[in-house]
This record gives C-alpha cells, structure tokens and sequence, in this order.
C-alpha cells in the first residue's frame, strides 16, 4: 500500500510540472503581432482591380487582377503578418465557390499582377456578375 502512494504522488508532481511548462510554453504576450516598422496591415491601402474572367474548358475561372499598393508603406508578410484575396462567386443555382490566394510583398506605390483559377463543379454555370474579391489577413 506504501508503494501505491508513493507512486500517486510521483504522478501527481509529474503531471503538475508537466501542465505548468505547456502553460508557461502556451501563453504569449503577442509580441510577433506587432510589426517591426509599426505599420499595421490595413487593406484600404490596396487597390484591386479584377482585369480578366475567363471560364477555361479545363481549369476552370481563370481570374487576372492588379493589386496597387497605394500607401507609403512596404507591405512585408514577416513584419505586418500574411494577407490574402478571398474570391467568391456563385453558380446560377446559387451554389458559394471560394479561391483564397496569398499576396506577396509588395513595396509602396508598386502594383502586383496576379491570376488565380477558382475551381467549381463542371457541371455548374457560373455567375460571374457575382464574382467578389476581398482583401483578408489571415489568422
């Protein structure tokens, strides 16, 4: 019975320690979130212009797009964190396809071209008056 209870108690210190590390590892003060120039992303500094639709017989929506970066600011994923263009559209019987593509860094007053394939079910027609671009950060 002895043995017992010094094991019960081993335990117990072992699993205390053990909790009180993954607290201690867990908790953050949120120090990575703050960019080192204190230029927090702001997605009003970007302006988007969707530039091309193109529905292709095997990949399916091809969008182009510029993205201007209009501030003073050089975006940098490292210091303001990551950020990305959330695309949506609906087919004609309202079915919701998404296509989230991450944006590279782009310096002050430079414009990024891109382009993205949104998949979607060939079986769907696609509205494409329905086609939304948001500009996201990502968590």
């Amino acid at each position: 019975m002895r043995k017992l209870s010094f094991l019960k108690s081993t335990m117990s210190v072992m699993v205390i320690l053990t909790l009180s590390m993954l607290f201690i590892n867990c908790s953050s003060s949120h120090d990575d979130d703050v960019p080192t120039n204190n230029k927090t992303f702001n997605p009003a500094d970007f302006a988007l212009t969707i530039t091309k639709k193109e529905v292709t017989a095997t990949v399916g929506l091809k969008i182009v797009y510029d993205l201007k970066n209009t501030s003073a600011n050089s975006y940098n994923d490292y210091t303001q964190g990551s950020y990305s263009i959330k695309f949506t559209i609906k087919s004609t019987d309202g079915v919701i396809y998404q296509q989230v593509d991450h944006i590279p860094y782009i310096d002050a007053g430079v414009t990024y071209s891109g382009f993205t394939f949104l998949d979607y079910s060939p079986t769907k027609t696609l509205d494409l008056t329905t086609l939304t671009a948001v500009i996201i950060k990502d968590k």
